[in-house]
């Protein structure tokens, strides 16, 4: 079933961006899910999406940091609910992260902090639809 809800995945390690799929994948099947290696890969997906609900986007990548990103992605998709995952938990970066309006996900990830994050908590104890 299909809710017509997205999720773009934006991590230059290819083993995140599968993790965060295998979670969000088991959390929320519902969602479109669409990745992302690096900034130029992400605008050139987005150019092909008319919407995007969630995205992930890895600080330290090449070309373009995170929050540099997610200006750009807020700009085209002011709706989209959008979180910085990154190992980096200095707390400057928490607040620069929280004055843009993002959501914060520390790395390691794990599926309770995905499932938390596209708002299916519920997938994880049983409860709910």
């Amino acid at each position: 079933m299909s809710t017509g809800e997205t999720i773009l995945i934006i991590d230059d390690a290819r083993l995140a961006r599968q993790m965060v799929r295998s979670f969000v994948g088991h959390t929320r099947p519902d969602l479109a899910i669409f990745e992302a290696a690096e900034a130029a890969e992400a605008l050139r997906v987005l150019d092909g999406m008319s919407t995007v609900t969630f995205t992930t986007i890895d600080y330290n990548m090449p070309g373009m940091n995170g929050l540099e990103l997610a200006a750009i992605i807020r700009e085209r998709f002011p709706a989209a609910r959008i979180a910085l995952l990154t190992a980096n938990v200095q707390s400057a970066l928490r607040l620069r992260a929280a004055a843009a309006g993002l959501d914060f996900i520390d790395k390691p990830i794990n599926e309770n902090k995905i499932a938390a994050f596209v708002g299916r908590t519920d997938a994880l104890t049983g409860t709910g639809a």
